[in-house]
């Protein structure tokens, strides 16, 4: 299942209920999830997700925008709308999904110290190198010298495709 399966359940719709919740009043995981539940029943729709994974996604929309500072804690698990929060609830009521939160340079930080970081070297980035340096001094593709159905092949056209791109452009 996707998540475009369930479009009530997409992260910008997620966000902008709980932005327009919490722009009539302070917010809790509970009163977003009763939103949620509301907006299910007036489309005359099933949720798609259990119970709990749904919690799960609007809690982590929750600490999202917290992080990017459009919401601000008022006590244990009750936000409201910070300044910020009421701008980007007026510049986009259809909600933000992570490329618009990463704009916010808290949540932009956020990423960079969350993100998956690479666990090794790329076995074959010296062949895509060879085939950039290839494709920038003007060899054809065609001398690829590994054999066309294995790994160091893509490597060495990848990287002959990318000195194609960045000579043209």
């Amino acid at each position: 299942m996707f998540q475009n399966d369930f479009p009530l359940l997409s992260t910008a719709s997620l966000v902008a209920l709980i932005m327009h919740k919490a722009g009539s009043g302070p917010v809790t995981l509970e009163s977003c999830e009763s939103a949620l539940d509301a907006l299910f029943q007036q489309a005359n729709e099933p949720p798609g997700l259990p119970s709990a994974e749904r919690r799960d996604r609007l809690a982590g929309h929750l600490a999202d925008l917290q992080t990017a500072c459009i919401l601000e804690p008022l006590g244990a698990g009750i936000w409201q709308l910070t300044r910020r929060g009421r701008r980007a609830l007026e510049q986009h009521p259809e909600g933000l999904d992570q490329t618009d939160l990463a704009r916010y340079p808290e949540f932009a930080e956020h990423l960079r110290h969350t993100a998956h970081k690479p666990c090794g070297m790329d076995p074959r980035g010296a062949h895509f190198d060879e085939g950039f340096r290839a494709g920038m001094t003007g060899q054809p593709i065609t001398a690829n010298p590994y054999a066309f159905d294995n790994a160091d092949h893509q490597a060495w056209e990848s990287g002959w495709s990318e000195a194609q791109e960045d000579r043209q452009g």
